[in-house]
C-alpha cells in the first residue's frame, strides 16, 4: 500500500525527535550565578570567606556541565538547581567577606587607637617619671638648705649668748608678744596651715631663749615669726602712705613703732599696751601713729 511508507516515516520521525532534543543544548539561564559569583570575588570572598566561595564556584560549575551536557549528561532542572545554589552561596560569601572587612577595619582603629593611648601613656609616664626626680631634688636641696639654715641657727645663739647685745629682756617679750597675737590671726586663715606651722616654731626657739636668758636669739626668733605671718601681705605690695581721717585705736599689746611699712623697717620707738593712739596714715596693714614725740608705722594686727 503506497500510503505505509509514509506512515512508517512519520512514525519514525515521532520516535526519533525526543532523542534528538536530549543530544542538544539544555538552556539555562546561569547569568544571575556568574554574576553573583563574580560579586564575590570582587569582595575578596577567596580570602576572608574561602568556603563559601567555593562552594559557590563548586555549584557554578556543575550547573553549567549539566546545562552544556558535558560527558553526555543533560538535566535541566539539576542545572537550574546548582545555579540557585551558586547564587545563593556567592551572596553568601560576599556579605560574609564585608562583615570581615568591617571588623579589620574596627580592629585596625582600635589598634591604632591602643598605640596612640600606649605612646601617651609612655609620654605620661615620662613626665611622670621627671616630675619625681625633679621633686626628690628639689626636696634634697630644701633638706640641704634646712640643714644649713640649722646651723646658721645655731651659731647665731651662741655668738648672740656670748655677746650679751644691748637687746633686753623686756624688748624680747615685746616682739614675742606681738609674733603671738600675728600667729593667733594666721590661725584663722585655713589655707596657711605650713606657714602657721613654721610662725609656730620660731615662736617655740624665741621662748626657749628668753628662758635661757639669750635675749638677743629670742629677739630673733620672735622677729622671724613676725615674718612668717606678714610675709604674704608684704607681697602684696604697699602704695604711697594714704592719709585717712584721724582716728584713734588702742595698743593691745607693746608694739614697736618702725620707721617704715615693714618689718625689715628700724625700730625707732615702743608704744606700751592699752595706750591710745591716733592713726594718721596707713599702708597696706600698717598703720602710722605717733607717741612720745616719735612717729612710726605699727601693724594693725597689734591695734584694736
Amino acid at each position: 500500500m503506497p500510503g505505509v511508507p509514509v506512515f512508517k516515516a512519520i512514525a519514525a520521525a515521532a520516535l526519533a525527535a525526543p532523542v534528538l532534543a536530549c543530544a542538544g543544548h539544555v538552556n539555562v539561564d546561569l547569568d544571575a550565578a556568574r554574576a553573583a559569583v563574580k560579586e564575590a570575588r570582587d569582595a575578596d570572598a577567596p580570602t576572608r570567606a574561602a568556603d563559601s566561595f567555593a562552594r559557590a564556584e563548586g555549584h557554578l560549575q556543575e550547573a553549567e556541565k549539566l546545562s552544556e551536557g558535558r560527558e553526555g549528561h543533560h538535566d535541566r532542572r539539576a542545572a537550574a538547581r546548582a545555579a540557585d545554589l551558586a547564587v545563593a552561596e556567592a551572596h553568601c560569601a560576599t556579605a560574609l567577606s564585608k562583615s570581615v572587612r568591617q571588623v579589620e577595619v574596627v580592629t585596625t582603629k582600635a589598634a591604632a587607637a591602643a598605640a596612640a593611648n600606649t605612646a601617651e601613656t609612655d609620654r605620661l609616664s615620662a613626665r611622670l617619671r621627671k616630675a619625681e626626680e625633679d621633686q626628690k631634688r628639689l626636696d634634697e636641696k630644701v633638706a640641704a638648705l634646712a640643714r644649713d639654715l640649722e646651723v646658721t641657727e645655731t651659731e647665731l645663739i651662741r655668738t648672740k649668748a656670748r655677746l650679751k647685745g644691748n637687746e633686753t629682756k623686756a624688748e624680747a617679750s615685746a616682739a614675742i608678744a606681738e609674733a603671738r597675737i600675728l600667729a593667733g590671726r594666721l590661725a584663722e586663715d585655713k589655707t596657711r596651715s605650713g606657714d602657721l606651722a613654721r610662725t609656730q616654731e620660731s615662736l617655740g626657739k624665741a621662748e626657749e631663749q628668753l628662758t635661757a636668758g639669750n635675749y638677743g636669739a629670742a629677739l630673733f626668733f620672735a622677729t622671724k615669726a613676725q615674718d612668717q605671718t606678714m610675709r604674704p601681705a608684704e607681697d602684696e605690695g604697699h602704695g604711697a602712705p594714704v592719709p585717712v581721717p584721724a582716728t584713734s585705736y588702742v595698743v593691745r599689746t607693746a608694739a614697736r613703732l618702725r620707721k617704715g611699712p615693714d618689718l625689715a623697717e628700724a625700730v625707732v620707738g615702743r608704744v606700751p599696751a592699752g595706750v591710745r593712739v591716733a592713726r594718721q596714715a596707713v599702708s597696706g596693714d600698717w598703720v602710722k601713729v605717733t607717741y612720745g614725740g616719735v612717729t612710726g608705722w605699727v601693724h594693725s594686727s597689734l591695734l584694736q
